[in-house]
Formats: structure tokens, sequence, C-alpha cells
């Protein structure tokens, strides 16, 4: 990737930049890696850097997201299409549809005491933090009750998706229960998804142990006994329809939700859908199962159904069908 003048000296990536910036400079991105990059576009590129200092520091953001993500450098429906494309896209739709907008769901912060349940609602997010000092970001439609003695620390995540940095503590366990799982951390950062039975364990730095015990007392117990240790970058991941397995997922997609983002990288319609349906009331279906296979790859914004759909209708030649408060993508010669 070429980085241009962004990576003259005395950029702050620290500094902020609106959404907006961010969503520009995903599309400056995107279209370098086309297959019509030019001279003339770079030196647009060098015109936009220029032209305010926040567009520098969204542009270097925008380059890391992007090389987190490598395989997102593979967006083939649009770069065959790139003319076409660029030409009926709105500016603000041609962010969302190839790599782009920075979602802004509600986030609220708040102390949480050692006993009790907290939950969020769909769009929502909150950030807690325990009693131990332990932080807990709950990411869209997330219920947990934490249980704390002075033995252990236990936290349930009844279904969601949740964040958990841990506060090292060698004397007293932090273990996680969801979906009859148990996770075992000691001073460890990790991500849990729990729903309808299916489950998934995502470290980002230290060490867990994950045991398919229902006892969160014999998890903190016995460590060793029936569980999987997994290490920085590793996800487990568990369904009813298939045994257990571990990968590496992309860790910038993982998490992709604390910015508000919705990452997808090759991913089937159908899933796609799935994924953007938990964040917004608006909810997307799609019943051919031609539609349902179409392969998706971008980065979108959370909770913004609406541009989602009508990105993928224009980029694929469908049409958006209103139906008793749902959008559904269908064939245009349906």
């Amino acid at each position: 990737m070429t980085r241009l003048d962004s990576d003259r000296p005395g950029v702050d990536r620290g500094d902020p930049y609106s959404p907006e910036c961010l969503a520009e400079a995903s599309v400056w991105i995107t279209r370098l890696n086309a297959d019509d990059r030019d001279r003339a576009l770079e030196d647009g590129l060098r015109e936009w850097l220029q032209a305010k200092p926040e567009n520098a520091r969204a542009f270097e953001m925008a380059i890391d997201l992007w090389e987190e993500t490598e395989n997102l450098r593979r967006i083939s429906q649009i770069r065959r299409t790139p003319n076409r494309l660029w030409r009926r896209l709105k500016f603000p739709t041609i962010a969302v549809a190839t790599a782009a907008a920075v979602g802004l769901i509600a986030f609220s912060v708040m102390l949480f005491s050692a006993r009790g349940m907290v939950s969020t609602s769909v769009g929502e997010q909150r950030s807690l933090t325990l009693e131990d000092g332990s932080r807990v970001f709950l990411n869209t439609n997330t219920r947990i009750r934490v249980n704390y003695d002075a033995r252990t620390r236990v936290v349930e995540l009844e279904g969601g998706e949740a964040l958990f940095d841990v506060a090292k503590k060698i004397d007293r366990p932090f273990v996680v229960r969801a979906c009859s799982r148990s996770i075992l951390a000691l001073g460890t950062s990790f991500v849990v998804r729990c729903s309808e039975g299916d489950a998934a364990v995502t470290l980002l730095d230290g060490k867990v142990a994950v045991q398919a015990s229902n006892s969160s007392k014999e998890a903190a117990q016995s460590p060793a006994r029936g569980s999987v240790t997994l290490t920085p970058g590793q996800r487990w991941q568990v369904s009813a329809n298939a045994p257990a397995e571990i990968d590496r997922p992309s860790l910038a997609a993982a998490t992709a939700w604390r910015r508000g983002q919705v990452i997808l990288d090759d991913t089937p319609l159908s899933q796609a859908v799935a994924e953007m349906n938990r964040y917004s009331a608006l909810k997307l279906s799609v019943s051919d199962a031609t539609v349902a296979e179409l392969r998706i790859s971008g980065l979108f914004q959370a909770g913004d159904s609406v541009s989602f759909a009508n990105a993928i209708a224009t980029t694929y030649g469908l049409k958006t069908l209103q139906r008793d408060g749902s959008l559904e993508l269908a064939p245009a010669t349906r």
C-alpha cells in the first residue's frame, strides 16, 4: 500500500477526526487499490491530504484497518465494475459499499457492583468497570450477570457478545460462563460471543483456558481438566452442528464492533444480513438462494441497514422490497 504524503513526520493519529473524514479516507484507499489507479488519482489524494490536518490522521487509521484485514483488499465484485459503480453511487454510499464509515452506536460508561445484571438493547453498547478494576464492553443485545465473592470472580454471559479486560488477581480467578462453557482468565483481554448455543472465544492478549464444563467453580479449581488453552490471536468456536475448532481470525474484524463497524470478508450475503441485523431494529432478509450465496467484502457502519442494503443492491444489480417493516434483497427480475 502506497502511503504517499501521509508518511510525513508530524502526523498525530491520536488527534480527533470525524466519521465522515474516515469514510472519505476509506474510499481513497479502495480507489488506490483498484485496477484503474493512475497519476491523476494520486495527485488528487495528495491534494485531499493537504486540505486539512484531520485528513492525514484519518488516512493513517484507514490504512491500518486495511492492512490488518488483508483479505479485504480483494473486493472483487467492486473491482470488476468500478466505472459503473462509482458513477451510480453517491459518495456516502460508496464509503459504505467499499471500506467505509464509522458507526456511532450509543455507548455508555458505568461502574458496576460485585453482583447484579446489566444488558444492552439492539444497537446499544456499554462499558462497565467492575469493583476489582476489570472492564467489560458489552456489544448490541447483550446480557451479563456479575457474581463476585471472596474467592472467585464470575460473569455469566447469558447472550450476546462482550469484550473483557481482566484485572490480574492470581488468588481470585476470573471466570466467564457462556453457552454452557467456562472461560478461565488471569490478567488478559478476550472477546466472548454466545448466540443460540453457538459460542466463540477470541483471545486478544494474555492467556485463557476454555472448558466444556458447566461449572464455573470447577473451571476455577481445575483449569487444566478438559480445557483448551489459547494463545493471543486464536479463536475457539463451537456450534450445535459442528465440533469445536480453533482458528486465527482477523482481530480487526473481531473487534470492529468497538468502533461501530462490521467487517465482512468474502462472507455469504445470508450471513452478512444476519450480522447486520444484530445492530438494527429494521431487519434485512434474503429469500432467493442464489442471492443468499453472493460474497460480500467490505467495512460497513453497524446499525445502518438501509445504506448496507442499497449499496449491495446497486453493486450486484438487486432490488430492495419493503415487507412488513423489513427490507428484502431480491433479484431485479423477480
